[in-house]
């Protein structure tokens, strides 16, 4: 079924369209949770949220990309419970890889800084070829590890660490020339 036809289900609150999407879009919910959350007990569970948060967000959201508007609540809703889960530690290691590039939150305090941000690093992955920008969405949208984003993008995991090392200094050179990122 198209994303229009569920889009225009979901805003009439016709159940039909959550089934929908979820036959159409669950097993890549899944992905980007269990990406993130290593733990498919608690990927299952955030899935199940995200579908929740989708069927309440529609209306008054009427997002033009679907997947991307999924993918975007999937993560959201899995970063969360993945500090949720590791509050006492703070383990991250791979949320801090980007940290060199990206200025951090506190630096970005409101939304329009935010939808700058997003705008260059849009920009900027347009820049790459495919197989880049592919290997860079793997390790930093999903969060997949290096050797699961290496072996997605049919790559080495040695070519792979090169490859995000080189992509990681290419967005901070990028970000410093739009003078969004101080040395």
């Amino acid at each position: 079924m198209e994303d229009a036809k569920i889009t225009e289900m979901l805003s009439s609150r016709d159940q039909t369209g959550l089934a929908e999407l979820k036959r159409k879009y669950y097993r890549l919910i899944m992905k980007v949770c269990r990406g993130i959350l290593r733990s498919t007990e608690d990927a299952e569970e955030v899935a199940n949220d995200t579908l929740l948060a989708v069927w309440k967000g529609i209306p008054p959201e009427n997002p033009d990309d679907l997947k991307a508007y999924i993918c975007r609540i999937a993560r959201r809703k899995a970063i969360n419970r993945f500090h949720y889960n590791t509050a006492a530690m703070r383990n991250a290691d791979l949320l801090t890889e980007l940290d060199e590039c990206i200025p951090s939150r506190s630096c970005v305090e409101d939304e329009f800084e935010r939808a700058e941000l997003t705008v260059a690093l849009n920009e900027w992955l347009g820049t790459l070829d495919e197989k880049k920008r592919e290997l860079f969405i793997q390790r930093y949208f999903y969060m997949l590890s290096v050797k699961e984003a290496a072996k997605a993008c049919s790559m080495s995991c040695t070519a792979a660490s090169t490859a995000l090392l080189r992509l990681r200094e290419s967005l901070k050179e990028y970000l410093i020339e739009r003078k969004m990122f101080n040395e």
